[in-house]
């Protein structure tokens, strides 16, 4: 039941969704850096870490 943190995930992934949804390539191109470094805490009742990896990872192939 550990995963990865809920308000830590969230506000990365509203981040991602606004450079998805943006036509500046600098925020893009931010985002994409974000993906790259992020790290999250690990706790109980978290998020399911695969599948947190592995919309980030469809997510940065969408913004390049």
């Amino acid at each position: 039941m550990r995963g990865y943190d809920v308000g830590q995930v969230d506000a990365v992934v509203r981040r991602v969704r606004a450079a998805l949804e943006s036509d500046s390539e600098v925020q893009r191109a931010l985002a994409r850096d974000e993906i790259r470094q992020v790290s999250f805490s690990v706790g109980l009742r978290g998020y399911d870490r695969s599948q947190v990896n592995d919309y980030l990872a469809r997510a940065s192939a969408l913004l390049a």
